[in-house]
């Protein structure tokens, strides 16, 4: 009796190990990290360990500071790998300005659309071994992508920070609450972080008429709006903020408040509007005066009378030829009847129409 038990618990458990791996298996091939169909070098950089974005990142792998900021910044691989000794992370980001923005944050490298950061511990001579080989991998796998899906445009805000006197390396740029708490001269939560919006800020030398500057970046109307309400906790005597279109700009640390308030209106929030094919050869039209309004309104209603004309004449012409064919067909195949539709016909009475003899005459009449 026990073992008639333990055998059918072995054979259940098989049972389940099997069904389990023939569902895991199928989902594991699926998931793997490309470009346009073109794979991630895995094998030539010598990862060991790769994880998406849909699956928790274990702690032992990816800090969960870094790894949180990451997934912020729309991660959506992070391969681990080692070489020489030295273990290294691959966060791979939906586009090159991302990566620049999280390379920076974490102290990383960017190499296109994917960061490079280092686990463990190692000399500065290994680190650029290290660098080189895995830059050298990359770029020979982005050589084979598609133009359209290398992109390395630096974002809109980072290019509308002030350049004179900019302290060299001390720009950042994120996407979320999490890379804007990495600025600590703003106060922490001041500023909403809904979903679509940036952020850039960078400091400047005692030469700028400040000493911060950041730019925030919203997508609606309602969004900015909103954060300007918010930002107004920020004001000060040492503190600008004003609004830019969706732009939200902030100036700190003031020495210069006429040059301050010249640095936030240089900024620019312009509409970028691109074409998906060949622009027109006119793809503008220059603003219209009220007399060429004039102008087309009288062609418009001249058109329209010269249209009413045309279908009444057409109209009679073909009335009076379709009439005239089918009085015509008419009269032809009465001949020489008489018929109301036709005009009045006048009698001849001549000799050579008179009525014939009555003994000639087929019909009989009355009196006979």
């Amino acid at each position: 009796m026990i073992m008639c038990v333990r055998r059918n618990l072995l054979r259940w458990t098989f049972g389940a190990v099997l069904l389990s791996g023939c569902l895991i298996t199928p989902i594991r091939g699926e998931m793997r990290d490309e470009v346009a169909g073109h794979p991630f070098p895995v094998r030539e950089l010598g990862i060991s360990r790769s994880l998406p974005a849909a699956v928790a990142w274990p702690p032992e792998v990816v800090s969960p500071v870094w790894g949180d900021l990451a997934r912020e910044f729309g991660a959506t691989w992070v391969h681990r790998g080692r070489r020489d000794g030295v273990a290294f992370l691959l966060y791979r980001c939906p586009g090159g300005g991302r990566a620049s923005g999280l390379a920076k944050l974490i102290r990383g490298e960017a190499l296109g659309n994917t960061v490079l950061s280092f686990a463990s511990e190692a000399t500065e001579e290994k680190r650029a071994s290290v660098a080189a080989f895995v830059r050298a991998k990359l770029e020979a796998w982005q050589a084979t992508l598609p133009s359209e899906e290398v992109e390395n445009e630096r974002p809109v805000v980072l290019r509308q920070l002030p350049a004179q006197a900019l302290q060299p390396g001390t720009e950042y740029y994120a996407v979320g609450a999490r890379g804007l708490a990495q600025a600590a001269w703003l106060r922490a939560g001041v500023l909403p972080t809904p979903p679509g919006s940036a952020f850039a800020w960078a400091d400047y030398t005692d030469k700028s008429p400040f000493a911060h500057f950041l730019i925030a970046e919203y997508p609606t109307p309602q969004d900015a709006t909103a954060a300007l309400d918010a930002a107004q906790l920020l004001t000060s005597d040492r503190c600008l903020v004003a609004r830019r279109g969706n732009f939200i700009v902030v100036a700190d640390g003031i020495r210069d408040i006429i040059g301050a308030r010249t640095a936030i209106e240089r900024v620019k929030y312009d509409y970028v509007v691109r074409w998906l094919s060949t622009p027109p050869p006119h793809s503008s039209t220059s603003a219209r005066t009220t007399q060429q309004d004039i102008r087309h309104i009288g062609q418009l209603l001249i058109s329209i009378a010269s249209f009413v004309v045309l279908a009444g004449v057409g109209m009679v012409t073909l009335g009076a030829a379709v009439g005239g064919v089918f009085f015509y067909w008419r009269r032809q195949r009465a001949g020489d009847g008489f018929i109301a539709a036709d005009t009045m016909l006048r009698l001849n009475l001549t000799e050579e129409r008179t009525l014939p003899a009555p003994r000639e005459s087929s019909a009989k009449r009355l009196t006979d």
